[in-house]
């Protein structure tokens, strides 16, 4: 699967998932600055940069005007699927201001809806969408998970694993019953046969 990983403006101390030869890097505006910071050079640096205050000294950059009809990081996520990407990993965009935040839950919806993958991975809480699909948490995690319907009823919810287990279940999107689950310390699925579902979880 190809992947590309993009860094947006927001501190990241760790990376539960590290880049490998072969996969696309985009920094955002100043995740040029915290790419950097993590020893990584990426392939591509692109937004306004009014966040950076400089454009960057790398060898691909896109300068993008400040009036726009997307984020940084959303034109981040055009540039991978350009390059045939399926999975997109995206740190330092969640945990900041609000507004980004839900911007950025808002393009995992967007890349899931076509097809791809998206992990949103904060510094406290980390998000993917689901859409007529599963994913599936290795036995090392611990802490709370959640589980939200987005644009309708998500038919077919199967969690397997986790404190509270569900088969084939429904969840409205206006319904709070999937909050605060958690991991036991064994491998655990989540599924939605139709349907899309919003998954946080405590990052480790």
């Amino acid at each position: 699967m190809n992947r590309c990983f993009i860094f947006g403006a927001l501190k990241v101390s760790c990376l539960p998932i590290k880049p490998e030869s072969g996969d696309f890097i985009i920094a955002a505006d100043k995740g040029y600055d915290t790419a950097l910071s993590l020893g990584i050079d990426p392939d591509l640096a692109v937004g306004d940069f009014d966040s950076l205050n400089r454009i960057p000294d790398a060898e691909n950059v896109v300068t993008l005007p400040v009036r726009k009809d997307m984020t940084d990081v959303g034109y981040a996520v055009e540039k991978g699927f350009e390059r045939g990407c399926a999975e997109f990993i995206i740190y330092g965009a969640v945990g900041g201001a609000l507004d980004h935040t839900f911007a950025n839950v808002a393009i995992a919806h967007d890349i899931a809806r076509r097809g791809a993958r998206a992990l949103l991975i904060g510094e406290e809480y980390s998000f993917t969408v689901l859409h007529g699909s599963s994913f599936t948490f290795k036995a090392r995690e611990s802490g709370r998970i959640s589980v939200f319907a987005l644009g309708g009823t998500a038919q077919g919810v199967t969690i397997r694993g986790l404190d509270y287990e569900v088969e084939d279940c429904s969840i409205e999107n206006t319904s709070h019953i999937g909050v605060s689950n958690a991991f036991v310390g064994k491998e655990a699925t989540i599924s939605v046969r139709e349907g899309e579902l919003l998954v946080v979880w405590q990052t480790e």
